[in-house]
């Protein structure tokens, strides 16, 4: 082993952090105050930078990039294709930049990196026989444009008097509180709704016919993130018919769309982390996903909460993790057999 900034690569090249994967601080019993305000509140930390990005992402969206609600009454071709095009520029940026500045300019070198193993070229399982050209098309040729159906189907409902109906009585307060409530919320709604969706995904005929796809992209980069099959698409980004029930803004199915739409990009990176000047690491729970890439039936969900460690799935990348997760598939196998 060779030691590399907290952690070690084997003599394959791998790297794996020095410390075991550990659930957020709000899952801890006896609970531990102090420890969970620092994570929530403190730089970096839960509410910023990571998730109070994005909600300023997806303000800015709404109130710049989006044509007025009273415009959506009808479906028109002119702000579907603002959407559309406002969508592709998004997830090129995101996407496109994390891509250009882990791999293309190398601007992090191997630090952080899980394996020196390059993408994927030559092989018939990719379209292009290149993982990278394959995982693009099917981000922008595919994701987008059923995030964007997602968002039409959302925005004319809104207009429509469809939903918002969930009502709290006419106070603003009130109203802006519940929408705060949602806000905070968005998080773990993804969480719970990605873990229910990848479990319902592993199911046999799920895994062959639409998530096997996903899992072609074992060693992953950004571009891996939604590159997935359109069914698989259609299920991921469902978790916006929360907000369809609950929110009284549009902005709260916004949001919980663009956590969906961009939390992969980086939690598929390839790297532990992303650094930030000298000082700042970005941890978005890479290592995390990396080892269900890895190993396949572990990790279903997130480290937010603890759905994996309740139904007995939960890896945290230490050897007496993977020793009971080889266990346990034998001894499943044993029982089918």
């Amino acid at each position: 082993m060779t030691e590399t900034t907290a952690g070690e690569r084997n003599r394959a090249g791998e790297w794996r952090p020095q410390d075991p994967i550990k659930l957020a601080p709000i899952n801890d019993w006896p609970p531990a105050p102090v420890k969970t305000v620092k994570w929530a509140f403190g730089f970096p930390g839960f509410l910023w930078p990571y998730n109070a990005f994005w909600l300023a992402v997806t303000l800015v969206t709404w109130i710049w990039l989006t044509p007025e609600l009273v415009a959506m009454q009808t479906i028109e071709a002119w702000w579907v294709g603002v959407l559309l095009a406002r969508n592709m520029a998004l997830l090129l940026a995101l996407f496109g930049g994390l891509h250009l500045y882990f791999y293309i300019m190398r601007a992090q070198g191997d630090e952080f990196r899980f394996t020196l193993k390059p993408f994927i070229t030559g092989a018939k399982r990719f379209l292009f026989k290149n993982q990278v050209r394959d995982n693009m098309l099917r981000t922008l040729a595919v994701a987008v444009p059923i995030i964007t159906a997602y968002e039409v189907l959302t925005y004319w409902m809104f207009a429509n008097g469809f939903l918002g109906l969930f009502s709290l009585g006419d106070s603003p307060v009130v109203f802006w509180g519940w929408f705060a409530v949602m806000i905070l919320a968005a998080p773990f709604i993804h969480s719970v709704h990605f873990y229910l969706g990848h479990r319902l995904l592993h199911v046999r005929w799920f895994y062959r016919h639409f998530h096997a796809l996903h899992h072609r992209n074992v060693e992953v980069g950004p571009w891996s993130g939604l590159a997935m099959h359109p069914v698989e698409h259609i299920i991921y980004f469902s978790t916006i018919v929360v907000p369809w029930v609950l929110a009284l803004h549009p902005v709260n199915a916004l949001y919980q769309l663009h956590l969906a739409a961009f939390l992969p990009a980086l939690s598929h990176s390839g790297y532990d982390r992303l650094k930030v000047g000298k000082r700042l690491q970005i941890d978005a729970g890479a290592h995390f996903h990396y080892l269900h890439h890895k190993y396949f039936e572990c990790n279903y969900g997130g480290s937010l909460l603890p759905l994996d460690k309740m139904f007995g799935t939960f890896h945290d990348g230490s050897d007496a993790a993977h020793t009971s997760l080889r266990q346990r598939i034998r001894d499943r196998r044993k029982a089918m057999a």
